[in-house]
């Protein structure tokens, strides 16, 4: 959870391809009312664009951390808000899947839906 915590606060600071080095090289989000994007540089070219714009808001809060018993695997689950330019602030909840790959953790999945 720590973790988690640390790469909202990156990007709450601008730092996002630091946060998103944390990717596994083909990893999957499915954000919410798009297609899902595949990869780690498709990741960080959708996710500079999508802060780059006016008005744009991202941040998420972790609630809940497990981890498999081989300790090589793990989910965090928590809330996610968004406000787009052109809109009201959406809240929602999110999962990520993470995998121990060369003793480091790297996120292979994360799913976001809106609580409406």
């Amino acid at each position: 959870m720590d973790l988690e915590k640390q790469l909202c606060d990156m990007f709450q600071n601008g730092h996002v391809d630091e946060a998103l080095d944390y990717l596994m090289v083909d990893a999957l989000v499915c954000p919410p009312e798009m297609e899902a994007i595949r990869g780690r540089d498709n990741q960080k070219a959708m996710f500079k664009q999508f802060l780059e714009m006016p008005g744009v808001e991202l941040s998420w809060e972790p609630t809940e951390a497990r981890v498999s018993s081989s300790c090589d695997m793990g989910y965090v689950y928590g809330t996610v808000d968004w406000k787009l330019p052109s809109s009201e602030k959406v809240n929602g909840k999110y999962i990520s899947i993470w995998v121990k790959e060369d003793g480091e953790w790297r996120n292979a999945v994360e799913i976001r839906n809106s609580n409406g």
